[in-house]
């Protein structure tokens, strides 16, 4: 998996270096910039994660729930309280919150379990078919003459940018991606990878089901205001390769908010789905 100009976006170095656990505090560095001057909630909500994962003896996160409040500043400390709230032979959960001074900024819910052998085990989903134009959606407004926010540039995630395939919009579905999966084998990783994609693509899918053209400037910023994520395999660096694909939907968008439901997969796998709502926050005209 690469990122722009061949570098590797190596996702677990990232993410710790983020949390200092001796000091309490949690910094996004500036390449996670999600809306001007904010994080991405989903860089968040992965680093609380994978900090909550090395104080669990069980290797299995199960779910994850978010809610932001404010936005987060990037490039210097914030405070993170991390408690442990069950610690049991089968499951331990945390909570977390992120703290600016006295401000709230997000809280978390988290849950980890047990890793064994279970009597039963289905999948009754087909696979998400390939992407029909697999090439970064950075590339694709470069050339339209736009600024790339510099997460898209280095991320270089992809996505159908022209339309979906019949049979996806027919099922309800908005916006067909595929995100940078991560070789790391810990599934906290794996796990914080697919919460970043979870929160990625709710805001194009948003426009797509209003019928808005995604080359078009935004009349909308969303910034999140809960993020959900539920977890499904322990073994997706073995499958995934280099690439997630990720679907989204919008069921629901109006009075000022949105949600999306988001699929994430690798290969033939369905590895983790969430759900994500948004404020429509209109942009002041010039």
């Amino acid at each position: 998996m690469t990122a722009t100009h061949g570098d590797p976006l190596d996702y677990a170095a990232e993410l710790r270096a983020a949390v200092d656990v001796e000091r309490g505090s949690l910094t996004v560095p500036e390449a996670w910039e999600g809306f001007p001057g904010s994080a991405f909630g989903g860089f968040l909500a992965a680093a609380v994660l994978v900090a909550a994962a090395g104080r669990t003896r069980h290797p299995r996160p199960l779910s994850l729930f978010s809610r932001y409040y404010r936005p987060s500043p990037l490039g210097r400390p914030l405070g993170i309280e991390l408690a442990a709230e069950r610690q049991g032979r089968n499951l331990d959960s945390f909570t977390a919150r992120l703290v600016d001074d006295e401000r709230l900024l997000a809280s978390f819910s988290l849950a980890f379990g047990r890793d064994g052998e279970a009597p039963l085990a289905c999948q009754a989903l087909p696979r998400v078919p390939p992407l029909v134009r697999p090439r970064p959606v950075w590339q694709h407004i470069e050339e339209r003459g736009r600024v790339v926010p510099r997460m898209m540039r280095r991320v270089g995630f992809r996505s159908e940018i022209e339309g979906l395939p019949p049979e996806e919009a027919a099922a309800g579905w908005h916006l067909r991606a595929q995100w940078p999966a991560t070789r790391c084998p810990e599934p906290a990783v794996q796990a914080a990878v697919a919460v970043m994609a979870i929160d990625a693509f709710v805001a194009p899918a948003t426009m797509r089901a209003n019928q808005w053209d995604l080359d078009r400037d935004w009349p909308v910023m969303m910034p999140s205001l809960d993020l959900t994520g539920w977890f499904y395999a322990a073994d997706v660096a073995d499958r995934a390769g280099e690439w997630l694909t990720v679907r989204t939907s919008v069921p629901v968008c109006g009075s000022g908010y949105a949600v999306g439901r988001t699929q994430v997969w690798a290969a033939e796998r369905l590895v983790a789905e969430g759900m994500s709502q948004v404020a429509l926050v209109p942009v002041p005209a010039p």
